[in-house]
């Protein structure tokens, strides 16, 4: 185990052992004492220090470059890398439609009148033909990939 994580458990366990502290006196005294006040203030300095340890512990992971990381970067990149924002808004927007149209039709099930089944056919014809256009955008940026 290393430094950082002895550390962090050792402040849950001091927090943890101060918590019980607390609810035993709180239990006891109907006014706070000095005593309490000091038993809060050092719970709120052990919340602090593992708070600090907990950023230092990620800051110093997210920098950890290893051989398995440099592998699997190298085959992202042969792959193309990461896709332009804009695709993925138009795959996470594709997404969406196909859960509208089901949500539409389970509606155009339920309709009572013919009106309202007019209307959601609308709707999902409009939801389909943006689809239509998103695949079409979609696949043009493939071909353009696979061009390069």
């Amino acid at each position: 185990m290393s430094k950082k994580t002895e550390n962090i458990y050792g402040a849950i366990s001091s927090l943890e052992q101060l918590q019980v502290k607390l609810e035993t006196y709180n239990k006891n005294l109907a006014e706070p004492s000095r005593e309490l006040e000091d038993i809060a203030f050092e719970q709120l300095q052990q919340i602090r220090n593992l708070k600090l340890w907990i950023d230092s512990l990620y800051r110093y992971n997210g920098k950890s470059t290893s051989n398995a990381k440099k592998k699997a970067s190298q085959e992202n990149g042969k792959k193309g890398g990461r896709p332009p924002k804009e695709i993925t808004q138009l795959r996470r927007r594709s997404g969406e439609i196909d859960n509208e149209i089901i949500s539409l039709e389970h509606d155009k099930i339920m309709a009572i009148d013919s009106e309202s089944v007019r209307q959601i056919e609308q709707s999902i014809d409009c939801l389909a033909k943006e689809k239509e256009e998103i695949l079409i955008k979609l696949s043009e940026w493939e071909q353009s990939k696979n061009i390069l």
